[in-house]
């Protein structure tokens, strides 16, 4: 009887560390992933369809804290804990302290308010107090805040890192949030969106369809000729107007003091940011922000995650807009009216174009060539090129 039951010891010592060690091989450092009965069985260290020895070595290595348990919507699963972790059971001196660690690791980067842990143990806060000082001075766990509530005590494992939902993410710093920090990713949001789904177009490179002049005999030329009506009914210049007068010993006009012609200012080069045509699909996606952004991150790596939490809030402010074209999504800078300044200020950035007044624009004010403009002469308002480009 004794060499059987030594030998069945053996076989289950055998089976235990075989199947951990499979387990290993085949899930890899994957500890979270929970591994069936059937996944077991599909290792093949156990004989099939033997129910009974499965649940003999997974009871052994759920008692040297190996596999843990938990429970699915299809039943029953297991997760692999390390050879390390499990480890550190065996310096746990009381059963509570061995009840109140197993808290705490199995609600691993979230951690376990202690509140729960009083509750779920039906132990007295003195003694729970006690167990979670004598732990901490083991270096096993340690207490965190959540920014959630801070109010609460939460505990968990000493070298996890707590997770990014009681930290708040890289939003918040020391649980508080970084505002500034926000304001600076999602301007950088905004350019890049307004860069990558935009482009700068020139007033004058503009390929708008120009109305040409007719050809019609300018008003006062006959065969070629000026009449001398036509003459006397232009406009004359100041230069005309100052031969007229009589002048005196130096050359100068009396009465009137020399006056340089007028300085003629050609038409300033303007650019206006336009949307790009339909069918481009090279819009900037969440990833490559989030590759953008992590340049003036303050240490902690930004997560696609993280980048697509401003995104959600631009949107929503309706600033910026989602495209999607096939498999691809893609983000571009909303093109703001003018008709709504109250939604957003005229001398604000999210304006593609310069706020200016229509008045000030109008093609004759500025016009270098306004002198010889007339109804058919070389330069009239039917066929002006300028106004063309206005008008459009």
């Amino acid at each position: 009887m004794a060499t059987t039951s030594q030998s069945r010891s053996e076989e289950l010592s055998l089976l235990k560390t075989q199947l951990y060690t499979a387990c290993e091989e085949t899930f890899g450092a994957d500890y979270d992933k929970p591994m069936t009965q059937d996944d077991l069985f599909a290792l093949e260290v156990v004989p099939p369809k033997d129910i009974k020895k499965l649940m003999e070595v997974i009871t052994a290595l759920t008692n040297e804290r190996l596999l843990v348990p938990v429970n699915l919507h299809s039943g029953l699963a297991w997760k692999l804990r390390p050879e390390a972790e499990a480890a550190k059971y065996k310096l746990l001196t009381s059963q509570e302290q061995s009840l109140v660690y197993e808290l705490i690791d199995n609600a691993g980067a979230d951690g376990a308010w202690q509140q729960d842990m009083k509750k779920k143990l039906n132990i007295q806060e003195n003694t729970l107090k006690k167990v979670l000082k004598e732990l901490e001075s083991r270096r096993l766990i340690r207490q965190v805040t959540d920014v959630a509530n801070i109010s609460k005590k939460i505990w968990i494992k000493y070298n996890l890192k707590q997770s990014a939902k009681s930290t708040g993410g890289p939003f918040y710093t020391d649980s508080t949030l970084d505002e500034g920090f926000i304001e600076a990713l999602m301007g950088l949001i905004m350019e890049l969106a307004r860069q990558k789904g935009s482009y700068l177009s020139s007033s004058k490179g503009t390929d708008r369809r120009r109305s040409a002049s007719p050809v019609l005999p300018k008003k006062g030329y006959v065969n070629g000729h000026t009449s001398e009506a036509a003459m006397r009914s232009r406009k004359r210049g100041a230069d005309a107007m100052m031969k007229d007068e009589p002048e005196d010993s130096n050359g100068s006009a009396k009465g009137i003091s020399p006056v340089a012609a007028p300085v003629v200012q050609k038409p300033k080069r303007t650019t206006v940011r336009l949307p790009l045509p339909a069918g481009y699909i090279d819009y900037i996606t969440v990833e490559e922000i989030c590759d953008e952004a992590n340049n003036i991150a303050k240490g902690q790596p930004l997560e696609p995650r993280d980048i697509q939490q401003l995104l959600d809030v631009l949107m929503w402010d309706g600033r910026i807009e989602q495209i999607r074209i096939g498999e691809r999504v893609g983000y571009r800078a909303v093109r703001v009216a003018k008709q709504n300044p109250e939604r957003v200020p005229l001398d604000s950035p999210d304006f593609w174009e310069r706020p200016v007044n229509g008045l000030t624009t109008a093609p004759c004010g500025r016009c270098p060539v306004f002198e010889l403009c007339e109804e058919g002469g070389p330069v009239w308002a039917g066929g002006c090129e300028y106004f063309d480009q206005w008008l459009a």
